[in-house]
């Protein structure tokens, strides 16, 4: 009697307990992207998990290409401090969390160290454009073109640098073999 007493407890208790831990969303090139990276993908960015999904996979990519050149390695110094940035913006952390949040921060920072070098020197705005930019733009807040030209250049300079690694992240989706795991997609977004 005790024992099917315990019997029945534990199958009472054993599915309260069981549960999906984990889901696979996409594999990429034979890597899984699981829910739990892509759910604190979406809390840094701020971003809604389906947003978060595809950013999560152009992240990995573009740090796959990142990690194969050496000047985009970081130093222990880099690395902290790219994780300390992030955690600031973090309110709680599980020890999971704090360990993910690592790995983004590394992620990250590899990757801008890589655009830094490979795409930022190829940014060129000439000084036509800066000047189309003023005319059709008009001063905006500063009275002269003198004054407004540097806000101009680099905004013209971020427009153009976002744009190659746009560019830059196409081609790596091109290339990669990326599945989505329909069911897990759909649980990402949400009922409709």
């Amino acid at each position: 009697m005790r024992f099917e007493l315990a019997a029945v407890l534990f199958l009472l208790v054993a599915p309260a307990r069981a549960g999906v831990v984990e889901r696979i969303l996409a594999v990429v090139d034979g890597r899984p992207v699981l829910l739990s990276e892509v759910l604190l993908f979406a809390k840094v960015r701020g971003e809604t998990e389906r947003q978060a999904l595809d950013g999560f996979i152009d992240e990995q990519l573009m740090y796959r290409e990142a990690a194969r050149l050496p000047q985009a390695a970081l130093t222990p110094e880099e690395e902290e401090r790219a994780f300390q940035s992030l955690r600031a913006r973090m309110t709680t952390l599980s020890a999971n969390d704090e360990e993910q949040v690592h790995r983004l921060a590394r992620r990250q920072a590899a990757i801008l160290k890589y655009v830094g070098f490979r795409f930022r020197p190829q940014v060129r705005v000439s000084d036509e454009a800066v000047r189309e930019a003023y005319e059709v733009g008009g001063p905006g807040e500063a009275s002269s073109f003198a004054e407004a030209a540097p806000a101009i250049r680099a905004r013209l300079a971020e427009e153009d640098l976002s744009r190659r690694i746009e560019e830059w992240v196409k081609e790596l989706r091109q290339a990669a073999e990326i599945r989505y795991n329909a069911e897990s997609a759909d649980a990402v977004a949400g009922p409709s």
